[in-house]
């Protein structure tokens, strides 16, 4: 796919027995809960959905491709500038 996304930190809530068992894991696999968690998603996907990868269930949860601008968030007020000049100049 080749586009790079920024590492996130998101926040989940689970009970003490899953807390319990990622702390188990983390330490016997010398890796962190972070990596513990990322693998555990990757592998579920895998076995729930073998037959596709990540963009392809993107593209078809949200109906179209990215604009595979990675500032995109960053110049939004830019482009939309570009775009509206573009629609009001064509007359």
């Amino acid at each position: 796919m080749g586009t790079k996304i920024k590492d996130e930190t998101i926040t989940a809530r689970c009970g003490n027995q899953v807390k319990k068992i990622l702390h188990l894991i983390s330490y016997r696999e010398h890796v962190s809960m972070s990596e513990v968690l990322s693998k555990s998603v990757m592998e579920y996907h895998k076995r729930h959905f073998p037959d596709r990868d990540f963009y392809k269930h993107e593209v078809e949860l949200f109906g179209r491709y990215g604009s595979r601008k990675g500032n995109l968030s960053i110049n939004r007020k830019k482009y939309l500038k570009e775009k509206l000049n573009a629609k009001h100049s064509r007359s």
